[in-house]
C-alpha cells in the first residue's frame, strides 16, 4: 500500500483577521455565505490577504483539487494501492474514501470542502467520501499510518533516479510506503520533517507541483510493487 499524505496544505475556511475586509464581504455576498464560511482563495482574496502573516503562501485550494484529481483517478487507486490523506496548515485532516470522485470544475470542489468544514463528514450513498478530523498533527497522522518505510519530498533532499529508488526498497522488503509531499505553493515545510522521515528525497533538479510530484510517485510505485 502506498499512502500519500500532502502536508501543509493551504486549504483553511478564511481567517477571522480578514474575513471583514471589503474584498471579501462582496465575495461572500455574491456567493450567499457569510464571510466566516468560505475558503480562503487567492485568486479571489489577494488584496485581504496582503496584511496577513504568511500572506503569500496562503489560499490555495487549488494546489489540493488538482493533487486530489491525480490521485483519485490513477490507476493504484483504481487497483486499491492508494490512500490518501490531506493535512492543513492548522492541523485539520482530511480522510479521503479511494472511490470518492472529486468534481473537476474548481468552484464546485470549492463549494465541497467550505461543506466539509461545516458539516466534518460527506456523505453519498451511505458512503463516507470525506471526513474531517481537527487539531491532528502531521507526526500524529503518520504515527497512526502503517507503513515500513516514510519518504518525505523536498526540493533540498537527496537527488534519486526514482524508478531505481524505489526498486531498492522493494529489495528491502519495503512495500507498505508512507510519502510526505508539500501542499504549498513554494518554500518548504515550516515542521522539521527529519524528525519523522526515514529519508528525504527530490525526484528532479527543479521544483515541481505537488501533483506532478504525486503522479510520478504513484505510477512508479504501482509499476515496481
Amino acid at each position: 500500500m502506498l499512502t500519500i499524505i500532502l502536508a501543509e496544505s493551504e486549504l483553511e475556511i478564511m481567517p477571522r483577521e480578514i474575513a471583514n475586509h471589503q474584498m471579501v464581504a462582496s465575495f461572500a455576498h455574491q456567493r450567499r455565505k457569510q464571510p466566516g464560511c468560505v475558503l480562503l482563495d487567492s485568486n479571489y482574496h489577494h488584496a485581504a490577504m496582503n496584511d496577513l502573516e504568511d500572506g503569500r503562501r496562503r489560499g490555495r485550494p487549488d494546489i489540493t483539487h488538482l493533487f486530489l484529481l491525480t490521485a483519485l483517478e490513477s490507476v493504484a487507486n483504481k487497483q486499491g494501492k492508494l490512500k490518501i490523506i490531506i493535512h492543513t496548515r492548522h492541523d485539520d485532516v482530511i480522510y479521503v474514501n479511494p472511490e470518492t470522485r472529486i468534481m473537476r470544475n474548481y468552484d464546485r470542489f470549492v463549494g465541497l470542502i467550505e461543506q466539509l468544514f461545516e458539516k466534518k463528514i460527506i456523505v453519498a450513498e451511505e458512503k463516507k467520501l470525506l471526513e474531517l478530523h481537527n487539531n491532528k498533527t502531521l507526526e500524529n497522522v503518520i504515527e497512526e499510518e502503517k507503513h515500513d518505510f516514510i519518504i518525505s519530498l523536498s526540493p533540498d533532499g537527496k537527488k534519486v533516479d526514482l524508478p531505481n529508488y524505489l526498486n531498492a526498497l522493494k529489495k528491502k522488503k519495503h512495500k507498505d510506503i508512507l510519502c510526505v509531499i508539500g501542499g504549498f505553493p513554494h518554500g518548504d515545510f515550516h515542521s522539521d520533517i527529519s524528525n519523522y522521515s526515514d529519508e528525504i528525497i527530490s525526484i528532479y533538479e527543479e521544483t515541481l507541483t505537488a501533483w506532478t510530484v504525486a503522479s510520478e510517485i504513484i505510477i512508479n510505485y504501482n509499476n515496481i510493487f
